[in-house]
């Protein structure tokens, strides 16, 4: 069996030094070391290395590096590829590798850790390891996260419902709330929930879409509600294709302060030929008034979606000689958008 390893960086690729963390070549490396002092030479490692960053810095003009180097790999190599990255923005990459790599016929399995795998609390190496027993145990085609939680857990995640880590307990999370499924000392154990796709599913799904190679030209502009928002401190410049609202829970957004209400907002943004979308909505019948005033504004509801999966859709949206883009908005990629709640 033969496994691609992708390094990134992050503090899974980082070593400490005078109490500072950062990234350092090849620290990551110490990972295949480690699986091979528990479990021999059971599996044959490739290693690469296009990203060498604290996923901090991420910018989605990385994800151009990122992508380039999954396009010129042979998948009929390997039979998984692990990707390891930096926490704080792993969420958002995992939402767009898997948008970009959903037709993937192997399992892309992304990691992170919590602490420099020189720390005797990092979770680094469990990541890695549980990554490997799920390629290894399940053969699935798609992308996921495998993340070891707080109680030791080794839950695995569908790339595009993982959630930004808390920052209290540095814990990630499921969109919606039900996570894929975790590996155990016997293997794989799904969730079965009616959110989680059956593998029968995930088969039909994998050659539905496929994306033209990715490149970064058009930001999307993503706005999270506070009281107190200024509008007038936000400026649209000429590089923007989109805006992302980042609703309160109940689909709705601060309403502005002072002399520029969302209304003046969403004016200029017309004016600049700028679509905005909004996330999440629910599906339901009644909205309450902002909502309503947004949406008769022209704002377009996105549904049962995370904003993590939302950015990196529209990133995509506006970065692909996608025609109807509302459409591809609304069309289910990677199951990244929820059934309605009954």
């Amino acid at each position: 069996m033969k496994i691609l390893v992708i390094l990134t960086g992050g503090t899974i690729g980082s070593l400490i030094s005078d109490n500072v963390i950062n990234v350092k070549e090849g620290a990551s490396l110490k990972l295949v070391e480690m699986y091979q002092e528990k479990e021999g030479n059971d599996i044959e490692f490739e290693v690469i290395q296009p990203l060498n960053i604290l996923s901090e810095n991420l910018d989605p003009s990385h994800w151009e590096s990122l992508c380039d180097c999954l396009d010129r790999t042979e998948p009929g190599k390997y039979q998984g590829i692990i990707i390891t990255h930096g926490s704080d923005t792993l969420s958002y990459t995992a939402a767009m590798i898997g948008l970009c790599y959903s037709h993937t016929d192997i399992p892309i399995v992304l990691i992170a850790s919590n602490y420099a795998l020189q720390d005797e609390r990092s979770n680094g190496f469990a990541n890695f390891y549980h990554g490997v027993c799920f390629i290894k145990a399940e053969k699935r085609a798609g992308v996921f996260v495998v993340y070891q939680n707080n109680k030791k857990e080794n839950i695995v995640y569908l790339a595009t419902r993982l959630k930004e880590a808390d920052t209290y307990l540095d814990q990630f999370s499921s969109f919606g709330g039900v996570d894929f499924g975790k590996m155990t000392e016997n293997g794989f154990f799904e969730t079965i929930h009616d959110q989680n796709p059956a593998k029968q599913e995930m088969q039909m799904q994998a050659e539905k879409w496929r994306m033209e190679k990715f490149r970064y030209t058009k930001k999307v502009l993503l706005i999270s509600s506070y009281p107190g928002l200024d509008y007038n401190n936000i400026s649209l410049d000429s590089h923007i294709g989109a805006v992302l609202f980042a609703t309160y829970h109940s689909a709705t957004v601060c309403g502005g302060t002072g002399q520029c209400p969302v209304e003046s907002f969403l004016k200029r943004c017309k004016e600049g030929g700028i679509p905005v979308y909004a996330c999440s909505f629910k599906p339901v019948e009644d909205f309450y008034a902002t909502s309503t005033a947004l949406l008769c504004q022209g704002v377009i509801p996105l549904f049962n979606i995370s904003t993590e999966a939302a950015y990196a859709k529209l990133i995509l949206a506006y970065n692909q000689p996608i025609h109807d883009r509302e459409a591809f908005m609304k069309e289910n990629i990677f199951y990244e958008i929820l059934p309605a709640l009954k």
